[in-house]
């Protein structure tokens, strides 16, 4: 395993980096909601049993998610990826919401 992360690692050295598009922030007439980005921080749990070697190697998850912000209070972040929208408003799918208390940044996209 130790060879494998060394070998992963000298590759990265030796690669060129590659450039970032811009994202162009393109606002959809027919949805009221901002595009987001918003990098959080997840517990991490595991039900097996681990040396202490294991177990202080343990990290917390840094997810990323991208979609509409729906609400932002100072409680928590909500979020949508995916909706339809019909005579009757809207749907919302792919929800989530975050403890604002995780959430390390939130960019507009």
């Amino acid at each position: 395993m130790h060879i494998l992360k060394k070998s992963i690692c000298d590759i990265n050295l030796f690669m060129p980096r590659k450039r970032r598009k811009a994202i162009a922030s393109t606002v959809t007439p027919d949805i009221p909601y901002p595009k987001v980005r918003v990098e959080w921080i997840d517990c991490v749990s595991d039900s097996g049993w681990a040396t202490e070697k294991e177990f202080d190697r343990m990290k917390l998850a840094k997810p990323i998610n991208e979609g509409w912000l729906y609400e932002k209070t100072k409680n928590h972040v909500k979020l949508f990826a995916s909706y339809d929208r019909d005579e009757d408003g809207f749907s919302f799918g792919d929800r989530t919401m975050i403890p604002r208390a995780w959430v390390k940044r939130i960019q507009k996209i």
